[in-house]
């Protein structure tokens, strides 16, 4: 029986996603407006932690971090940025998203991806 317990459990945490907000974070999304079970934000958790630059420094974001950090525009922006970044990925004619867009939460990856929008629209 014991053995059984530890199967289902060890079972339950592999089953389990590898992310998932908080219950502070899940908090702080909803006082703002969020559904923190809607798929924009689902996806933007499950994007992690994204590693990039900011003038030459390296910094890294997650939506767990700015929402413990209370940040509302920079949850706002990194929820609308992570959609977009997907959205492109699939149709390079997808428009910007307004007013929450935020280049600050692409990898350098996805910035040469927008970069390459913007150089094909001009």
């Amino acid at each position: 029986m014991k053995t059984l317990i530890i199967a289902f459990v060890a079972v339950a945490a592999l089953a389990a996603p590898s992310f998932a907000l908080s219950p502070e974070a899940e908090a702080f999304i909803r006082s703002i407006g969020q559904d923190p079970n809607s798929a924009a934000v689902r996806a933007a958790d499950k994007d992690g932690t994204i590693s990039t630059t900011f003038r030459g420094d390296p910094v890294a974001y997650s939506l767990e971090s700015l929402a413990h950090e209370k940040k509302k525009n920079g949850v706002l922006a990194f929820i609308t940025t992570r959609a977009f970044i997907k959205k492109l990925a699939v149709n390079p004619s997808t428009p910007f998203p307004k007013p929450y867009y935020d280049g600050m939460y692409l990898t350098s990856a996805e910035r040469d991806i927008v970069t390459d929008k913007l150089t094909a629209e001009s």
